[in-house]
């Protein structure tokens, strides 16, 4: 099979050679754009775009805790309920499931495993503004669904 093709090599004039050289290198370099570098330009721009949507949505969570705190500590407190027993009577109608609540003083320190974070946001404007709780710490970590947060210390006082 070689000498056939060494034997076909050498009997085509010396111009169709220097064409199927350049043939051959043109191959080669379409090859690698198109196999190579187009995919990882590829991948490189959609890890650029998760890059910036994640941010975008970081600097919203930031935002939006920002806007809850401010908001929380403008108000004075309405309620002279129990603030456990507003805790509980207002968290069902945003689905939040409490997994661990530590009453104190004025205050309530609270642990949520998972929570939609727009119903987190909800949840606690209606805390703050409709019933004058005052958030004084929260502090959130991204859960593994897409738009879920854990809240790992959520302070309340009254």
């Amino acid at each position: 099979m070689k000498e056939q093709a060494l034997k076909y090599w050498q009997s085509l004039k010396e111009q169709e050679q220097k064409l199927l050289i350049v043939a051959a290198i043109v191959f080669v370099i379409f090859f690698l754009i198109m196999g190579v570098f187009k995919p990882l330009n590829a991948a490189v721009d959609k890890a650029q775009s998760d890059k910036a949507r994640y941010q975008a949505l970081v600097t919203w969570v930031n935002n939006s805790v920002v806007k809850i705190k401010s908001s929380a500590s403008t108000h004075q407190v309405a309620s002279t309920s129990n603030l456990s027993v507003l805790v509980n009577r207002t968290r069902g109608q945003y689905q939040i499931n409490i997994s661990k609540m530590q009453p104190s003083d004025n205050a309530l320190r609270l642990t949520i495993d998972s929570v939609e974070f727009n119903k987190l946001v909800a949840w606690l404007d209606e805390l703050s503004n409709k019933h004058g709780v005052k958030i004084d710490s929260l502090d959130l970590a991204q859960d593994s669904a897409p738009g879920y947060v854990r809240v790992s210390r959520l302070l309340l006082e009254n």
